[in-house]
């Protein structure tokens, strides 16, 4: 799924998904999906949330949800996210992310025949990922509680207004018949196509209508992101046609000018590049220059480095965020990695791809008072120390 802006709309509902790192569960037992309902239920009745469906799977989930114009989604996922993820490390003494990427959505127009077909899709999973042989036996799910609400177990979550006001649109009232009709038809495959293409579901008049809203926000994006970033990112590097500029300057090996303060640039590779890509079987003993970008066209310059097992951030490191232990693991031809910042300030998650000599990247930022900003960032140059 490409990522899409945060933005609220009103009359819409969210699809979220939400998937562990590769090779990882993120539900081992119940008690670990009981202590992520129950993290669900506390931040549902703090932010207001309304919860229609969902199912927890060992290492991804599903949900649909809607949220006030108060709330904004990114905020209710990082604090649900965030609060599991400490647990989850606590409970295995393990450091890190624990999910591969933020979570992804899609804007569902709140027609009440789209959304229990939303709810169809999202409480087959269990089945056809072969978890279960019937769908309804499958307890992390809301699938019961469309049946027979009061003979169910709703986790405390308390949703019985959100099911029952969906059923009412239910042509016959049979909502197994109607699951297992979207089940033989060829309405999951189109949904699961649209949810991961599009990202938008809904009228012609909402899909224009989102679309409205996210270009409106890209084009406030510079105004409101100076406002709202840290110092040490907030510092404008270059124009787009000064990016331009900047990269040809880079490849020839000149200076690189990274904001109002001086940054020095790396210090001369001391093994090729080819001698790098082929023996970079880690990320130790590297440094990179990078390029961060938000919503808006000003680009941010930053220096990370692999040192030691510990990942830092030249521009991170005087808000007194520390250097962390990062996960490494290879997928094909790439190294990814993730790591997570705390200070006082606030929580920096990061996470990088290298392939072929090149690192793509997200860096998630929750200042401390403030809504999550996402940042995607792109390497220019890179050394081993």
């Amino acid at each position: 799924m490409p990522r899409l802006p945060r933005v609220y709309i009103e009359e819409s509902s969210y699809y979220i998904t939400c998937k562990g790192l590769p090779g990882q569960k993120v539900f081992n037992d119940n008690r670990d999906f009981e202590m992520y309902f129950s993290l669900l239920k506390k931040y549902k009745e703090e932010l207001g949330v309304k919860v229609y469906s969902y199912c927890l799977l060992p290492d991804h989930l599903h949900m649909l949800v809607e949220v006030d114009k108060d709330t904004p989604i990114s905020a209710f996922m990082h604090k649900l996210t965030s609060a599991y993820t400490k647990y989850y490390n606590s409970r295995y003494e393990r450091k890190g992310h624990l999910f591969r990427e933020r979570f992804q959505t899609a804007f569902v127009e709140k027609n009440p025949q789209l959304l229990l077909n939303l709810t169809a899709y999202i409480h087959l999973n269990p089945k056809r990922l072969q978890l279960v042989l019937q769908a309804d036996s499958y307890p992390q799910s809301s699938y019961g509680l469309y049946i027979n609400y009061d003979q169910h177990d709703d986790h405390g979550l308390a949703i019985k207004e959100e099911v029952t006001s969906l059923l009412r649109g239910l042509v016959g009232g049979d909502y197994t018949h109607f699951i297992e009709q979207m089940e033989k038809g060829d309405e999951y495959r189109s949904l699961h196509k649209e949810l991961h293409r599009k990202r938008m579901m809904g009228s012609d008049e909402f899909i224009n209508r989102v679309k409205q809203e996210i270009d409106l926000q890209r084009e406030a994006g510079d105004s409101e992101e100076e406002q709202s970033l840290p110092k040490a990112l907030a510092k404008p590097l270059v124009s787009p046609a000064g990016l331009i500029l900047m990269i040809a300057l880079t490849a020839t090996g000149a200076y690189l000018y990274l904001s109002a303060r001086q940054v020095q640039p790396l210090a001369p590779k001391t093994e090729t590049a080819a001698a790098v890509v082929e023996t970079l079987k880690d990320l130790d003993r590297t440094e990179w220059q990078i390029l961060l970008k938000g919503s808006g066209d000003v680009a941010r310059a930053d220096i990370i480095s692999f040192q030691n097992n510990k990942f830092s951030s030249g521009n991170l490191q005087p808000l007194a965020y520390p250097q962390t232990n990062y996960s490494l693991v290879r997928e094909g031809n790439k190294l990814v990695w993730e790591t997570m910042q705390t200070s006082a300030h606030g929580t920096a998650s990061w996470r990088g791809e290298v392939e072929n000599n090149v690192m793509h990247g997200i860096l998630s930022l929750q200042e401390t008072g403030k809504d999550p900003q996402d940042f995607s960032f792109t390497s220019l140059t890179f050394g081993r120390k």
